[in-house]
């Protein structure tokens, strides 16, 4: 038996080593996803453009203005004269945030009553607004507190009272410190893009051989179906190791993704995801037969499901409660745990079971439905 799979897996790495499209999909495909998603897709927001309407047109007015500028999360494009020039700009995406300062902000201050400025964003993009209203009022907090200690000096008290915010809470960010997008995207395109190239690449195989014709010569053959198959997953799983590998050097380089985790650990788990993605693309080109459908079956069902259910692009604990159950048969969703958790938290063995035991029911599943479902008698 061995012989023949090794015969099988030789023909079929003859077959993938003179056919060029297949090896760009193989490796051209993962590494161009790589840049476009670590350089293109990026959840920091900063230089948000901003109008300032400054109805007042004072030292403070422009204390206030300068301020915003000084934090480096907004660029100021234009100031503006009334409301009509605020509205303009946002229909114009011109800008996103628009600073008002009434006339009498200065007098208010000096009085010691609350002065008021407004905040207005444009909710178009609700990511975007939410960060630029939690910035806003954080620069705001701060302003108050200096406006408020410069009252006091003018009166003569300032010295002694010393105002100081009651409440000081210190943030620390573990395993990210500085929120950097790329460390959180790449280790989760790891998932996504094994999981998409494995199943698209399987899905061909089987059906190629039926539409060429050469599926019928090798069932006259003193072959069985399991080593058929066998034959046909081990070159993709060899191609599926190094498209993991190809990502980890470039994330790793590119990007300056810290590798904190065990690395063997990350492959041993890589390649049991690595066989149910292939057993799922096997499985899609045994039942359909015919190229054009298999890709397309493919990519639905891994490609969609790794990006959107898996919990890449947005957290699963927001996504609605039917949709979390739905997404604990996917098995990118225990992959992404693996890769960010070996990335970034160093995780082990013991903390990633469940999910390694997950993804191993899912490959034996997936080979062994595939080995049930190919047919050695033609129709």
């Amino acid at each position: 038996m061995l012989r023949r799979v090794i015969l099988l897996a030789r023909k079929e790495t003859l077959h993938i080593l003179r056919d060029l499209r297949t090896l760009y999909m193989a490796f051209g495909v993962p590494l161009v996803l790589l840049l476009l998603f670590g350089y293109a897709l990026t959840m920091d927001v900063d230089d948000i453009p901003m109008v300032v309407l400054d109805g007042d047109r004072t030292a403070e007015s422009r204390d206030l203005v300068s301020t915003f500028a000084r934090t480096g999360y907004f660029s100021f494009v234009a100031t503006v004269d009334n409301d009509r020039e605020v509205l303009n700009a946002f229909r114009r995406n011109a800008a996103k945030v628009a600073l008002v300062i009434p006339l009498g902000f200065a007098t208010h201050l000096a009085r010691g009553e609350i002065a008021q400025a407004q905040i207005i964003v444009d909710g178009t993009d609700a990511n975007v607004a939410a960060i630029a209203m939690g910035y806003a009022s954080a620069i705001a907090q701060a302003q108050s507190l200096e406006f408020m200690q410069a009252t006091l000096d003018s009166q003569g008290i300032g010295a002694t009272a010393n105002l100081k915010a009651p409440v000081e809470v210190e943030s620390r960010n573990w395993f990210n410190p500085n929120l950097k997008t790329q460390w959180y995207l790449v280790p989760g395109l790891i998932a996504v893009i094994m999981a998409m190239m494995s199943a698209i690449l399987m899905a061909l195989t089987v059906a190629r051989e039926w539409e060429r014709g050469t599926m019928e010569q090798l069932l006259v053959t003193p072959v069985r179906p399991i080593e058929i198959l066998l034959g046909k997953l081990i070159p993709y799983f060899v191609i599926g190791i190094g498209q993991l590998t190809l990502v980890i050097g470039a994330g790793v380089t590119l990007f300056e993704v810290p590798l904190a985790g065990n690395i063997a650990l990350l492959y041993l788990i890589s390649g049991i995801f690595l066989v149910g993605a292939l057993g799922q693309g096997l499985l899609i080109s045994v039942v359909t037969r015919q190229q054009q459908v298999a890709i397309q079956v493919a990519m639905i069902s891994s490609m969609l499901p790794a990006l959107l259910l898996s919990g890449f692009m947005s957290p699963i604990s927001s996504m609605p409660t039917v949709i979390q159950y739905l997404t604990h048969i996917i098995p990118a969703r225990y992959f992404l745990v693996v890769t960010r958790g070996i990335f970034l938290k160093g995780l082990t063995f013991g903390h990633l079971w469940a999910e390694t035991l997950a993804l191993l029911f899912f490959a034996v599943l997936m080979v062994a439905v595939a080995v049930r479902k190919f047919k050695t008698r033609l129709d």
